[in-house]
């Protein structure tokens, strides 16, 4: 196969969407693909103004395992599944490229991919290491299939490793530079609750700390430290660049303990490409591309973060040296567009 070819992009896609889905679609337009974008996040109106309400009324009851939705054709998956199909009859790819995010069953990408000859369905698993058992058994119905991690398959399962995180060069950037820099945020914490985000916030009360992300607010209805902290419920694109270039210390805290599993999140590139210090967890995967104490800042405990974000806040020639080596760093590093000519090599040219 010598020609790019036609691709429909299954994830998220809006606004308010994580940019990951964007960043491939331009990169693999940029190579010479047509594109479609599937936004896999839409809801059935069903089961936004009557499923969901009534399985509420019911849980509350107490008739946890009632499920109106599971048996209808207006549920999400089927309606996903049907939008999908309209897309694939329209726009006719020769790859359906789906970023896991959403599925869909197995036997359903089976009978698209025969009835209307694509010729490869390709998954990415870009989600957590929480719900491997599901990855390994959707892998199985994919012509080829990736982890951003490195864990939970064998060569056996026809899983290979391809990590989600790259350059994006279009939307993160520094917009200010030398003495035309000026911060309105100490430390931001940018990312939606988790339990574990929550259990180190806790302990960071006192340092002057942004919170910008979904669900802090409803978990901390009485945790007025906390609710203090929080600034919005989501921030998004061109308002996200402005916020860490605005910045002197941004902490990435993931999902996910990274000191028993890689798979790096976004922000490991998003946050030093805008020029502004990074402190991440610490994960062996960091050092395959940056030099912790040079080029951004890693913490594998509580009181570790905390020390070094009294010393970054009080040393501002050290920590502007750091960001600055790390937005150099970042710029010699892999662009999605070098990561979607890896993925076509790996699926189309080799084939």
């Amino acid at each position: 196969m010598d020609k790019y070819p036609r691709i429909i992009v299954s994830y998220f896609f809006g606004h308010q969407s994580v940019p990951l889905g964007l960043s491939c679609v331009k990169a693999l337009q940029s190579l010479g693909c047509e594109v479609l974008c599937f936004n896999s996040g839409i809801n059935s109106p069903f089961e936004i103004y009557l499923f969901k309400p009534v399985n509420k009324i019911f849980r509350n009851l107490g008739l946890k395992e009632f499920n109106m939705s599971k048996s209808s054709l207006w549920n999400n998956q089927i309606f996903r599944q049907r939008l999908l199909e309209k897309a694939v009859a329209e726009f006719k790819p020769d790859i359906l490229f789906i970023l896991r995010g959403h599925g869909f069953d197995g036997e359903y990408l089976q009978y698209l991919k025969k009835k209307y000859e694509i010729k490869k369905i390709v998954g990415w698993w870009v989600k957590g290491p929480k719900w491997f058992d599901i990855m390994l058994f959707e892998a199985k119905f994919y012509d080829h299939f990736f982890c951003i991690h490195k864990e939970g398959y064998t060569i056996e399962n026809k899983i290979e490793h391809l990590p989600a995180i790259a350059l994006d060069n279009i939307l993160y950037m520094p917009l200010h530079t030398g003495s035309d820099k000026q911060y309105t945020n100490d430390v931001v914490f940018v990312g939606s609750w988790t339990q574990r985000r929550q259990d180190i916030i806790e302990e960071l009360t006192d340092y002057p700390i942004s919170i910008y992300g979904h669900k802090w607010l409803r978990k901390n209805i009485l945790n007025s430290k906390i609710r203090k902290m929080v600034k919005s419920d989501s921030i998004w694109g061109k308002e996200l660049v402005q916020l860490y270039n605005k910045t002197k210390i941004a902490i990435n805290i993931s999902q996910w303990n990274t000191l028993n599993l890689s798979g790096l999140n976004l922000r490991v590139f998003d946050i030093p490409a805008c020029g502004t210090f990074l402190i991440t967890e610490y994960s062996d995967s960091i050092r395959e591309y940056f030099k912790p104490g040079e080029e951004i800042e890693t913490f594998q405990t509580t009181p570790e973060l905390k020390d070094k974000l009294s010393y970054y806040l009080k040393n501002d020639n050290e920590r502007e040296r750091i960001a600055s080596n790390g937005y150099k760093k970042v710029l010699s590093l892999g662009t999605y567009k070098d990561k979607m000519a890896d993925l076509l090599n790996r699926v189309w040219f080799s084939c």
